[in-house]
């Protein structure tokens, strides 16, 4: 493949990105009435999109450009490869965001969107819903889009092409670098998290959901179990509160303002949130029975 045509792919990456960016960030901030910026980045980008973009552009455009196959149906002639373009843009945009959803939870220990609720869904990564948009868009994006917005980049000389690729390329990074970062404290958050409760467990011989789901009268029966082991288990929950309050905070902005990471990924946020609480109950559960 031809470099400059490498280039514009990568110019449309980041166009796109920031196209699904800007659409679905007005989206989502229709129903709470303020401006939601969404995304995994704090610039104005999804790469999610740019992505789609990319394959649509690669795998269906050729079906529209090289693949017709006129159909009849009840006396009216439908063009297959509009079905072809929408069954293709389907499956491919659903491979791209269950591939998406499954590496950032194998990274980061932690899922950004959840359609378990949602009709039709595969692991909660993917649901028919959404697959229909995808089809939808695909059909919308290959004979709408993508032919304007290439006949307006296709005049963009070289020389720009690649001095626009390489700015943005750097801004990218730096931006991608940061949120990685603040991703991985969340991780860290959940690995602590993990670690505790299986220390916990082996200790007293049951899983912290159980303990937590006890009277008190049953977790003094743990007795020795529990008193022998209660300093370090404190130690170790107010390191969590310590995570907890430095991952609401954002690491860098302290103070009541909430991170973005939490406001614009409320399921982290209580996933997050809910582990910490657990912790607090028990470790309050686990007092109160040992006064008696």
């Amino acid at each position: 493949m031809h470099f400059e045509t490498v280039a514009r792919y990568v110019l449309y990456f980041f166009f796109f990105s920031a196209a699904g960016w800007l659409f679905e960030s007005i989206y989502c901030s229709i129903r709470p009435g303020r401006w939601v910026n969404r995304g995994f980045l704090t610039g104005p980008l999804c790469p999610i999109y740019g992505s789609g973009a990319l394959v649509f552009i690669i795998f269906t455009q050729p079906i529209k450009n090289h693949f017709s196959y006129p159909v009849t149906i009840a006396g009216h002639t439908i063009d297959f490869d509009f079905v072809a373009v929408f069954l293709a843009g389907l499956v491919l945009a659903d491979i791209v965001e269950y591939s998406v959803s499954l590496i950032m939870e194998k990274l980061f220990h932690s899922r950004w969107w959840d359609y378990s609720t949602c009709f039709l869904n595969i692991n909660g990564r993917i649901c028919f819903k959404h697959s229909i948009y995808w089809g939808l868009s695909s059909v919308i994006f290959n004979y709408l889009i993508f032919p304007f917005v290439d006949g307006y980049f296709s005049r963009i000389p070289a020389k720009l092409v690649y001095i626009s690729v390489a700015v943005i390329l750097v801004i990218f990074a730096i931006d991608v670098i940061d949120a990685v970062r603040k991703a991985l404290d969340v991780r860290e958050f959940v690995d602590k998290v993990r670690k505790l409760r299986e220390e916990v467990s082996d200790r007293l011989g049951t899983t912290v959901d159980a303990i937590l789901a006890m009277g008190e009268g049953e977790i003094a029966e743990l007795g020795d179990k529990i008193e022998g082991g209660r300093a370090e288990f404190n130690n170790r929950v107010e390191e969590l509160k310590t995570s907890f309050a430095n991952l609401s905070t954002g690491l860098i902005t302290r103070g009541a303002k909430k991170s973005r990471m939490f406001r614009e990924f409320p399921m982290v946020e209580s996933r997050v949130s809910e582990e910490m609480s657990n912790f607090e109950k028990l470790r309050e559960k686990i007092r109160n029975a040992l006064k008696r």
